[in-house]
């Protein structure tokens, strides 16, 4: 059987301070977090950013970071931030806005039948 080389799906592009700003949230998770979960997340989801992620040269004065990804990879990503992010954002149930943005959604298009 050959050999087939699988790529990550989802490409992600980032400037540096993007690249740095992503590193530095699971940096943060991985020393303030207090899940073992999550840190252990954030642990190698930063070593497979530092390890596979690659510079580009977009320009002269441009520099990228291709990050390639799977769809798991992604979601980690994503709630590695959301982790971070729920620490710095003011409560506000957003939940119970949803349920009425719902709740008015549904009675409009009652409207149509």
């Amino acid at each position: 059987m050959a050999y087939s080389k699988r790529i990550p799906p989802i490409k992600l592009v980032l400037t540096i301070k993007e690249y740095n700003n992503l590193i530095g949230v699971l940096t943060e998770n991985i020393n303030n977090q207090e899940d073992k979960d999550i840190r252990e997340l954030a642990e190698l989801t930063k070593e497979k950013l530092l390890k596979y992620s690659i510079p580009r040269k977009k320009d002269e004065n441009t520099i990228e970071i291709d990050v390639r990804l799977y769809v798991n990879e992604s979601a980690d990503i994503i709630s590695q931030l959301l982790y971070n992010i729920g620490k710095k954002i003011t409560e506000v149930n957003y939940y119970q806005v949803l349920l009425k943005v719902r709740d008015l959604f549904d009675e409009s298009n009652l409207d149509d039948y």
